[in-house]
């Protein structure tokens, strides 16, 4: 079991390890990630577990694991840069407050990168990606477009990516909590799903009844054509008359 190695105050970064770690090392990470914390308004501070494995980055524990919800992170993350371990437990922590049932599709994607906007705006930025919060997202982090996209030539992903940055933007700066932000990102994808899911009906229908329109339009074409045809020999039907009518005039005269 992990053991609690320091506590620390209010909405701080509790630290865990397998195995006992420096308290010095525990107070680097919980320094490093509190005010990371804080600028992404998330409603409480997520425990991370430090592991020693080199398999993975981080991984989010289910809650029937971790009931604290804490997020376990390699110990390698540690020698590489802040930027690393911020970026990681950010990553793991959008699965969090995701919650179950998703895979790394758009709604993930899409808190993630919040996470990241929100930490790009109060935090130093040592420890934050140069290219900007976008910078540390990538394919990795969109395997599962929408189903109903998969056709389209780029699987879908061109489409799931605009509508998450799209998203991420616009519950950035909003001052709801990230779990509350995360929780209406989720029903904007939900929403987002249903309309993919009844695009081809609604497209059918459309066409269909742009169909029906042609036709209607055609045989409305050929019964005007047919009335002119009748007009013309109408017309030349009375010209004629009239002709022979002032023929004969002339002639009896």
């Amino acid at each position: 079991m992990a053991t609690d190695l320091e506590e620390v105050e209010a909405l701080s970064v509790p630290v865990f390890q397998v195995q006992s770690a420096p308290p010095a090392l525990a107070g680097w990470v919980t320094r490093l990630l509190t005010p990371v914390v804080a600028a992404c308004r998330l409603r409480r501070a997520y425990p991370i577990e430090l592991r020693p494995t080199g398999c993975w980055a981080g991984w989010a524990l289910a809650p029937e694991y971790a009931p604290d919800r804490r997020v376990s992170v390699s110990n390698l993350m540690l020698y590489r840069s802040p930027r690393a371990l911020v970026t990681i437990y950010l990553h793991e922590l959008a699965h969090q407050i995701v919650g179950a049932d998703h895979d790394h599709d758009a709604q993930f994607f899409a808190t993630n990168l919040m996470l990241l906007l929100r930490a790009s705006d109060s935090v130093d930025v040592d420890v934050l990606p140069a290219g900007g919060a976008l910078a540390e997202m990538g394919l990795y982090d969109i395997q599962a477009p929408p189903v109903e996209l998969q056709r389209e030539p780029d699987a879908g992903v061109g489409r799931a990516v605009s509508w998450a940055i799209s998203v991420a933007h616009e519950f950035a700066p909003k001052a709801m909590t990230a779990e509350d932000a995360a929780a209406e990102i989720c029903a904007r994808y939900a929403a987002w799903i249903l309309q993919l899911e009844a695009a081809p009906a609604k497209a059918a229908a459309a066409a269909a009844a742009r169909a029906q329109a042609a036709a209607a339009a055609i045989s409305t074409a050929q019964r005007l054509r047919r009335v002119h045809a009748w007009m013309a020999v109408a017309a030349v039907t009375v010209l004629a008359e009239a002709f022979m009518l002032l023929k004969f005039a002339f002639g009896g005269a």
